[in-house]
């Protein structure tokens, strides 16, 4: 069984954590989303034609444009408010056309804003170890190193989803293999957790808003999720760009910002 099966068997249900997300995390949303309702005729233009843009070389801005241009009292999604939460920089440029989105992630603000939220994150052996790592896909981004910092994010939206179900007590590690504790995935033998397709339903059972974040949507609705498995495994070599990189931040941070109000 491998990142990309899934199937239509019902899972076992458990009660809900109804933990409330931090301020933190809740703000950027609503102020995101406030922004998006008063935002000018023309700024909204040129956001649209912005990731238009971009989706020549990563599709998924076309899904984050698509989400971005609805009637005003349309629901939108999680990783788009977070994306227009960094657009709002383009007020801070003296001549918007020189705004270029996809810098944001070297920005200090991007950086103070991630790693803060990690710092919130329940307590893990391997989370000094984490940011480490995440420290190292910023770096690599900025010189466009995108073959070392795809695989590299998507490595640590899982793991740091592994953390948070580890702590909580819904996975449990026996020797090198995890163990689906309350048995919500079926079929599996020994409850042995194979892929992060299985981690996704689990944490479904953990809290309901994981279902809200794009990097725990284990189907083929995006390019990013579609395309995990080849290129993690050597047979996808035509998306490791910077747009696909983008994406994987902004999902990360959007992970983050959420997971991070998830408590003991």
């Amino acid at each position: 069984m491998h990142d990309d099966y899934y199937d239509n068997e019902p899972v076992t249900r458990i009660a809900a954590n109804q933990s409330k997300a931090q301020r933190a995390s809740k703000v950027i949303l609503k102020d995101a989303q406030n922004y998006l309702d008063s935002m000018s005729q023309g700024e909204h233009t040129f956001l649209m034609q912005t990731l238009e843009k971009l989706a020549a070389e990563e599709p998924y801005f076309q899904v984050l444009a698509d989400e971005l241009n609805q009637p005003n009292d349309a629901k939108v999604a999680n990783d788009a408010l977070n994306l227009l939460h960094f657009w709002q920089r383009i007020n801070d440029e003296d001549d918007i056309q020189n705004f270029d989105l996809l810098n944001v992630i070297q920005a200090d603000f991007f950086q103070l804003e991630l790693f803060d939220a990690l710092d919130q994150m329940l307590p893990s052996e391997h989370l000094a170890a984490r940011k480490v790592i995440i420290q190292q896909t910023i770096a690599m981004y900025g010189q466009g190193f995108y073959a070392g910092c795809i695989p590299a994010l998507y490595a640590q939206l899982e793991g740091l989803l592994t953390d948070v179900l580890l702590a909580k007590g819904f996975l449990q590690e026996n020797g090198t293999k995890l163990v689906d504790v309350y048995k919500i995935v079926p079929g599996l033998k020994g409850s042995e957790i194979k892929s992060l397709w299985h981690k996704s339903k689990i944490a479904l059972e953990l809290n309901g808003y994981f279902a809200e974040l794009a990097a725990y949507k284990m189907d083929s609705s995006s390019t990013v999720t579609a395309t995990r498995h080849n290129m993690l495994h050597g047979t996808d070599v035509a998306n490791f760009n910077r747009g696909r990189s983008f994406v994987l931040f902004l999902w990360l941070f959007s992970a983050v910002s959420f997971m991070s109000s998830i408590k003991a």
